[in-house]
């Protein structure tokens, strides 16, 4: 990922839910970098707001902070769980690293050098909507992100496969999407999403 960052020419967008100090500091002097170079750097990751703690919601903020000062752009996510690089909208890493918040795990990234699969994870990822407000830990009353009616709220209905998938995962080269029902014609017709029966999930094949 190091390499391929030091040589894109265009574009860097980060999809990193967490921000962690150690990681940031390590990244953000090299992106910092080829954003001085001309590199537009887009950061795209959770608002301090949507952490559990108080304590998690400052880090989240002077993170954020820190990656502005280099030069990158911030976007904020509600609820994402995205893992994704894409560089210059030709190579796509997408796995189970969350880049700026690991300090050495053994997450898997898949490479895949194709501008389709670019385009057409970017294509999902834009299109992405989340139909409920997003629930706030930091205001919610009780309760635990992982079980009861808030982690019901948080991953909506039906995104758990039968297997433990859920949407955002790639499974032998296919990307799990978080399709209601009422927008499922939709992601059919746009995206070519298919329906897996055995996990309950739509997905989309990723071409390598």
């Amino acid at each position: 990922m190091e390499w391929d960052i030091v040589r894109a020419t265009t574009s860097i967008e980060v999809y990193c839910a967490f921000l962690d100090p150690q990681p940031v500091r390590r990244w953000s002097a090299l992106l910092g970098a080829r954003v001085f170079e001309g590199v537009r750097v887009v950061v795209h990751t959770r608002s301090p707001e949507e952490q559990r703690e108080a304590a998690g919601a400052a880090r989240q903020q002077q993170q954020i902070e820190a990656l502005r000062a280099v030069g990158c752009q911030v976007g904020f996510r509600e609820r994402m769980r995205e893992k994704v690089l894409i560089l210059d909208s030709t190579v796509l890493w997408h796995g189970s690293l969350n880049l700026l918040a690991s300090s050495g795990p053994t997450d898997l990234m898949m490479r895949f050098t194709d501008p389709a699969s670019c385009e057409r994870v970017s294509r999902v990822i834009d299109r992405a909507r989340k139909e409920r407000s997003a629930w706030n830990p930091c205001t919610a009353k009780g309760g635990d992100a992982g079980t009861g009616p808030a982690a019901s709220a948080l991953m909506g209905p039906g995104t758990t496969g039968t297997a433990g998938i859920r949407p955002g995962d790639v499974v032998d080269g296919r990307l799990c999407l978080d399709v209601s029902y009422g927008e499922k014609n939709e992601a059919e017709a746009l995206l070519k999403a298919q329906w897996d029966k055995s996990n309950r999930l739509w997905y989309v094949v990723l071409l390598g």
